[in-house]
């Protein structure tokens, strides 16, 4: 190739000296082949002609078909020559151009003389090759730019995390480190690198992270990241995977945020952990605990012991009565004295150990759910979520681990293949209790418990270790299951500290309490018939469901928004099967009605319409009860769209505004809020569709005992009951 072209002074390329444009050989090649062919057949006929040779016509065909041979031979060998053979070395040249460099101002160069009728492509691609290298010269200094830029944001970050007291690790999804700084080193005590690319969990012990991860996805998932108080950060302590080291951990999910325009929610795609060394601090407190509690519980025997004396000294009558007063007086300050001591020291070390353990407010259905998860399929027994939900204080890592363990344990005593997970609020605690079937374990089993060391916990924790860092103890016991008449099961109770700063303490109400809504059509209905409608309110299969609205009329164009529903059987409120989800109502949501249900157009924007909803929602409430309060105004949005859904609904429905009318007359308060703050039901996630549900589920469960005292035993009995109230406010209002 001829060397670049120079260029000129303002830094363009000057235009190549290039010499005169060749002579374009196939073109007269054709154009003599064109005109000397039929000359030559002219000539020949007249020559042939003007001899009378006697062949002349085979000699002449002979000649102009050796000519005609001829020419195409030799245009094909030009052709060959000039044009395919040539185009071929250009293109390798021009494939040598695409791949070379371009250190110059201008690409490299084709010889346009070298391939004469090709010179106008030859030309093209020398253009082409000047661009290419203007190209790769800015993209080259774009390169460089943003690399400096990346180098000197790069040298900024080590320098900030070099001067961090904490460890910082960086990584994705796969726990790979992307990132780290030195003081992760030091506090992890390696030597060298961590390495780019490996594996977090070959440092570090993995169940403590992995649950981490799980909790903050959990939240990301559910959308509860925007409001809840830690964001999408959460605590955590951990170890070495030699366990030498005990880490006070912080883990910070990094998020995606959906495409512009998409109402989806942001997904995590790795997470930030800061980690210090926590050992001497953790060490420390177990120093602390085995002394408080050597402190505490060694009181129990010289107590003990003093009290026998005393009970010596009532049985020995020799003694005068003087002495006998005296010496019982001296014992009985002492042990007073001690057991105040002992009641003191006790309290403080609760206190101390409580505030030293990390721990932060935690929703019970999903501490549920990962004990839940923790036990796994695999397990010969399940577990069940049932009741309402509450918010706790804790350590989710340790109380997730000593639930598997109690179940686990529950299970290896009794056999017993099912239990079932709740909680309950009390005055000053939200009790975790384990129920089954079978008999309870004995105290003295309980009491045994408290020194097994809990597998998988950090620092050798015990089940005693992990109730004293909430202040809590553990009970098992007899209770009466569910309905008057309830089978005896067994429960082991856990108290657990309540949140401390719970969602629905700081979150106002939405709006007001839907209006009362009667469509007699819908209210009344026919008893039911055959075994069903003899069936006893306790025995039956429920589904409680609500529903929000863009509005409270039907039949002027409102349209559901949402659906949600729980499952109530033997009594017992089923929290993990429920129905739940957002519905497109193909028409704007007015804004006056959002305060009411927190719903917005950009929720549902992408969500299925009614009629893809309802048979899923026919499915999941087949063969029920169905349960709802001022359960006319949600059937109305039902009924409405069953032809287009191609269902029908016509399960037999039970009211619990009615049925409030019923227990407690007409006057008073009978809107949900009204009716649970008298029955005395505390819950969380009101003001939404599940949460209605749930707060509706146990209102009626709280009724059927009522029920039952006005003789109210049976399905057909309470439809009748409601059927009467649905005539006597049909009456009303015609006055």
């Amino acid at each position: 190739m001829s060397a670049p072209a120079t260029t000129g002074s303002a830094g363009t390329a000057a235009p190549a000296t290039t010499p005169a444009e060749p002579r374009r050989i196939i073109p007269l090649a054709f154009r003599a082949a064109g005109v000397g062919l039929p000359l030559l057949s002219v000539g020949a006929a007249v020559g042939f002609s003007a001899n009378n040779d006697p062949n002349a016509f085979v000699t002449y065909a002979v000649t102009m078909t050796a000519a005609a041979t001829a020419a195409v031979w030799g245009l094909w060998g030009l052709v060959d020559r000039r044009l395919l053979r040539a185009s071929e070395t250009l293109s390798r040249e021009a494939g040598l151009i695409a791949h070379g460099t371009a250190d110059g101002k201008t690409g490299a160069r084709i010889p346009l003389a070298r391939y004469g009728d090709l010179a106008p492509v030859a030309k093209a691609v020398n253009e082409l090759s000047d661009k290419l290298a203007a190209a790769r010269r800015d993209t080259a200094r774009t390169v460089a730019e943003s690399t400096a830029k990346a180098e000197e944001q790069k040298t900024r970050l080590a320098a900030v995390l070099r001067d961090l007291h904490e460890g910082v690790l960086v990584c994705n999804l796969k726990h790979q480190i992307l990132l780290y700084n030195q003081t992760a080193l030091d506090i992890l005590h390696l030597a060298g690198d961590l390495g780019l690319g490996r594996s977090l969990l070959h440092f570090v012990v993995a169940e403590p992270v992995i649950h981490t991860l799980e909790r903050l996805t959990l939240r990301v998932r559910e959308g509860r990241h925007v409001n809840h108080e830690h964001g999408t950060t959460a605590q955590f302590v951990g170890a070495t995977t030699d366990g030498h080291i005990l880490l006070a951990g912080r883990m910070s999910a990094i998020l995606q945020d959906p495409p512009e325009g998409s109402d989806a929610l942001p997904t995590i795609t790795g997470y930030v952990i800061t980690l210090s060394d926590a050992t001497s601090d953790l060490a420390a407190l177990g120093q602390r605990d085995a002394l408080l509690r050597e402190a505490t519980e060694g009181f129990c025997a010289p107590i003990a012991n003093l009290r026998a004396v005393l009970e010596t000294l009532d049985d020995t009558p020799e003694l005068g009565p003087e002495e006998r007063a005296a010496f019982q007086a001296a014992l009985m300050e002492s042990s007073n004295t001690l057991s105040e001591r002992l009641a003191r020291v006790t309290n403080a070390y609760r206190s101390v150990v409580t505030g030293s353990w990390p721990m932060s407010d935690i929703h019970s259905t999903n501490l549920i759910n990962l004990i839940r998860h923790r036990v796994g399929p695999e397990a010969q027994y399940g577990v069940t979520l049932t009741g309402l939900p509450q918010w706790v204080h804790g350590d989710s890592y340790s109380l997730v681990i000593l639930f598997g363990y109690l179940i686990e344990y529950v299970y290896a005593l009794t056999g017993v293949p099912a239990y079932d997970l709740s909680v309950e609020p009390g005055d000053s605690w939200v009790y975790l209790d384990i129920t089954w079937r079978g008999p309870s374990v004995p105290s003295g089993i309980v009491d045994s418990w408290l020194d097994h060391p809990l597998p998988d916990a950090l620092g050798g924790l015990t089940v005693g270790d992990v109730l004293q860092h909430h202040k809590s103890t553990m009970w098992s016991e007899p209770v009466k299951g569910p309905g008057a008449e309830g089978e005896l099961l067994s429960r082991l109770r856990v108290p657990l500290p309540p949140a401390l700063k719970p969602p629905s303490a700081h979150t106002a109400a939405r709006g007001g309490a839907r209006p009362e809504f009667f469509d007699f059509n819908l209210l009344h209905q026919p008893l039911a018939t055959s075994e069903l409608g003899r069936t006893p309110l306790d025995q039956l299969h429920y589904v409680v469901f609500d529903t929000e609205t863009t509005g409270l009329s039907p039949s002027t164009g409102d349209e559901i928004i949402q659906i949600a529903a729980v499952r109530v059987v033997g009594g017992r409120i089923l929290t993990g099967e429920t129905f739940n989800t957002l519905v497109n109502p193909k028409r704007s949501i007015p804004p006056e009605s959002i305060p009411f249900h927190g719903i917005t157009d950009a929720m549902v924007a992408d969500k299925p319409t009614i009629d893809k909803v309802l048979p899923q929602f026919r499915g999941f409430v087949s063969g029920a009860v169905l349960i709802a309060h001022n359960a006319a105004f949600d059937l109305k949005f039902l009924k409405m769209k069953e032809k287009a859904s191609g269902v029908r609904f016509d399960s037999p429905v039970l009211d619990t505004m009615l049925l409030s009318r019923m227990l407690l007359g007409e006057g008073g308060d009978h809107t949900l809020d009204g009716i649970a703050e008298r029955l005395g039901i505390e819950v969380v996630d009101r003001h939404t569709a599940l949460g209605d549900s749930l707060v509706t589920a146990a209102v009626f469960l709280r009724m059927v005992e009522m029920l039952k005292e006005r003789d109210v035993r049976t399905l057909d009995d309470a439809i009748r009951g409601a059927n009467i109230i649905v005539e006597l406010a049909a009456r009303e209002r015609a006055f």
